[in-house]
């Protein structure tokens, strides 16, 4: 089975956000295997699945110590997003069409340089790449091709969201458990290389509030993620050069609750969109 044990029907509507209710166009290829339909990409090694589907949705799941893939809570989402600064200064995000999306390439098992576009509300156009790298990394890419109607600047990025990994955990103020919870998540930890080289660790049991400032001020090239969530496996990403990431909460709790990488390139020092965000499952 791929990705979701107990109906296609519930995977489909986890990975796409949508339901059978609510009529998505779409058109990217899919996939023909029953599994596999409603993916433009499905790619899969002894670590991980990843999946892009036919509106523009990816999602990355990690494989537990005997192989299956993890549940949903524990995926991680990495979405496409276009800011627009307009001359106020006001940032608006600008949603994706997924009526609009085209790629010339049939969908695939082994990507390779696969290539799609869209378009965003106010019609900007973007595109999106997607390559297979050594030993199961994932090479994402993407820039703006037409700013479309926009008048103001605009901004490609790509954000990958780690999910609050331990949302069923009992937290009911009870001592036993709370140790419990302690000592199943003790050696829980991020790591970061900013741009200038400096590694910084972080605890995911605290914020990173106070860090914040310096750490986006000067840019993130590399993570590595390790939780017990994912039962032993690692996330690395790392931006490319001319690129880089920033961090974010989701909120104001422990690090372990969620927090979100974004990822852009510099236009004026890769103006081609050849700069790459890696991520690989370990």
């Amino acid at each position: 089975m791929i990705f979701a044990k107990p109906t296609k029907s519930l995977f489909l509507a986890g990975l796409m956000g949508v339901t059978s209710m609510v009529p998505v166009r779409a058109e990217l290829p899919t996939l023909s295997e029953k599994d596999w339909l409603g993916y433009f990409v499905g790619f899969e090694d002894k670590n991980s699945q990843l999946g892009v589907s036919t509106v523009g949705k990816i999602l990355l799941k990690a494989k537990g110590k005997n192989g299956d893939v993890l549940g949903h809570a524990q995926a991680v989402d990495i979405g496409m997003v276009i800011e627009e600064t307009q001359a106020d200064g006001k940032v608006v995000q600008r949603k994706i069409k997924p009526e609009t999306l085209e790629s010339a390439q049939p969908a695939t098992h082994k990507p390779d340089h696969v290539a799609f576009r869209g378009k965003v509300t106010g019609d900007a156009e973007f595109e999106v790449t997607v390559t297979e790298g050594k030993a199961g990394e994932i090479l994402l890419g993407g820039k703006l091709l037409d700013p479309g109607k926009s008048k103001g600047a605009l901004k490609f990025s790509l954000v990958v969201k780690f999910p609050n990994a331990y949302a069923s955990a009992k937290k009911d103020g009870d001592k036993k458990t709370e140790k419990a919870f302690e000592d199943k998540t003790k050696k829980d930890r991020l790591q970061l290389i900013l741009v200038d080289k400096k590694r910084v660790k972080i605890e995911t049991s605290g914020t990173v509030d106070a860090d914040l400032p310096q750490i986006n001020g000067v840019g993130i090239a590399a993570a590595q993620l390790g939780l017990a969530a994912y039962q032993g496996k690692e996330f690395e990403v790392t931006a490319s050069e001319n690129s880089l990431m920033t961090i974010t909460p989701a909120g104001a709790g422990p690090l372990h609750d969620g927090f979100a990488l974004s990822w852009s390139a510099d236009p004026a020092k890769d103006p081609q969109g050849q700069a790459r965000l890696a991520i690989k499952v370990k």
